[in-house]
């Protein structure tokens, strides 16, 4: 198995009051064994609204951010990594509190490895979710240093996906946010419309320029990856108010909202640099309608 060349780090504030903080979060990664770690990436302030209530965050980090190690060199192979390998803490006593947190890798063959997720999980009193009193803070009356993110393991085209994860920024230019409707569908080889969500208002600042998202999109019925064509995924604004996407990444989850975190993610979309076209309703803008090509098919844009 190959190492990772890349490492991105999807986060959602959770909205409650005094949730978000100031003090820096940091990313680690110790391989079994390892008497350093590989990585010890603390985020640095950025155009994103970082770690603010009810805020998304997506961080890349490449192998230039890795840590040396002594005679070996900065290396994170997938295999290397145990259930405590990976951790999410905090430098400062400013406490904080995720609702989700979703940590993937892109290793140097180009294979998109999924390593840890904890989700928010409806169930059905509409209550919780796997990160429930988890907060961090330097101060011990105010929370815990760190904590262990649930490690989850890759699917393939054959698992069942039940629930999908959505990890996307707009651009930072002039004009790239919007306030109009986005809608995702998918349609399986038979025809069947598995997939067919418009994203609501959030807490987030949703679509506006440089900031990120992050959604679960629910499933009318559940699918697998080896069910979909090529042209399967279409991703539409409802309205004349352009939006340019910067990164746009979907993933399938093997579990629904019913309270099960889920133990299997499929990578379905993962473009770290948006090709495709501005999305508008107006021809003149762009494109009303994108096909969002599949992770690992060949697609000539």
């Amino acid at each position: 198995m190959a190492d990772l060349k890349t490492v991105w780090f999807g986060m959602l504030t959770d909205d409650s009051d005094d949730s978000g903080t100031d003090s820096p979060i940091v990313l680690i990664f110790n391989v079994t064994g390892g008497r350093f770690d590989v990585l010890h990436r603390t985020f640095p302030d950025t155009v994103q609204e970082d770690q603010e209530q009810g805020q998304a965050n997506l961080y890349e980090i490449t192998e230039d951010d890795f840590e040396p190690q002594a005679f070996v060199g900065a290396t994170v192979d997938p295999q290397d990594l145990n259930v405590s390998s990976i951790r999410i803490g905090i430098r400062g006593n400013d406490s904080w509190r995720p609702k989700s947190v979703f940590i993937w890798g892109e290793q140097k063959d180009g294979l998109i490895v999924p390593l840890a997720l904890d989700t928010e999980l409806q169930g059905r009193i509409g209550i919780g979710g796997q990160l429930v009193g988890v907060r961090l803070s330097t101060d011990a009356s105010e929370g815990k240093l760190s904590f262990a993110p649930s490690r989850v393991q890759s699917g393939n085209a054959d698992t069942v996906i039940r629930r999908l994860l959505v990890v996307m920024t707009t651009a930072d230019a002039d004009d790239a946010g919007t306030d109009d409707d986005i809608q995702i569908r998918i349609a399986t080889r038979d025809g069947s419309q598995v997939v067919n969500h418009i994203f609501p208002d959030t807490s987030q600042d949703d679509l506006e320029r440089a900031q990120a998202n992050l959604y679960y999109v629910p499933v009318n019925i559940p699918f697998r990856k080896i069910d979909l064509n090529d042209d399967a995924i279409r991703l539409s604004i409802l309205g004349r108010d352009a939006w340019l996407p910067a990164r746009f990444f979907l993933f399938g989850l093997s579990e629904d909202e019913g309270g099960q975190p889920p133990e299997f993610v499929v990578p379905l979309v993962h473009l770290p640099t948006w090709p495709l076209s501005t999305l508008s309703a107006d021809p003149e803008e762009g494109q009303g309608t994108v096909i969002l090509p599949l992770q690992g098919n060949i697609i000539i844009l």
